[in-house]
């Protein structure tokens, strides 16, 4: 991003524009980096079939980081461009919320990809729903779920808890039903 906000700055440099154009013009130009084309690339990336629950999950944990580095590219434009950091840019950086945006679609994608998982451990077993009697020893299948569930609830950690919950919460409800 610093490189690709460089390359903007140096580029505008010859266009003689004022400082504020110049610092409209970075601006502009990394939103449009941002919005268009790295939400786009995640969007897809987070949508595709052949990506695994974990890699999801850590898709999700880095775009929570992401979203706090929008302050930080704020000030290095700022720098870069010897304006102020006051509130009356026009083009302010829309990072927090592209990143938002793309953590609430992953997050939706986690659970999405957590009860197909748990369904194909439903249907690989050949269950006794209705067991009259209890053999006193749990199905393996059942047990080979619930070791899939701890060790993805174990992953949920980074994950912020409210999130971490409701895949829980939801992915029990699932089994449950």
């Amino acid at each position: 991003m610093q490189e690709f906000i460089i390359s903007c700055l140096q580029f505008s440099e010859d266009l003689q524009l004022t400082q504020n154009e110049v610092d409209e013009t970075v601006r502009r130009s990394t939103n449009l980096l941002l919005t268009r084309t790295l939400s786009g690339c995640l969007s897809s990336l987070i949508r595709r079939p052949s990506l695994s629950l974990l890699q999801l999950i850590q898709i999700v944990i880095n775009t929570l980081h992401l979203e706090e580095t929008n302050i930080y590219l704020e000030n290095f434009i700022s720098e870069l461009t010897g304006t102020g950091q006051d509130a009356n840019h026009v083009a302010r950086l829309q990072a927090r919320s592209m990143f938002k945006d793309i953590r609430a679609e992953g997050e939706e994608y986690i659970y999405k990809k957590l009860v197909s998982k748990m369904d194909e451990f439903l249907e690989l077993a050949n269950y006794d729903w209705m067991m009259a009697d209890p053999t006193g020893q749990a199905s393996p299948w059942l047990m080979d779920l619930i070791a899939f569930l701890k060790s993805v609830f174990e992953s949920f950690t980074n994950l912020p808890p409210k999130l971490a919950q409701m895949a829980c919460m939801s992915s029990c409800q699932h089994l449950a039903r």
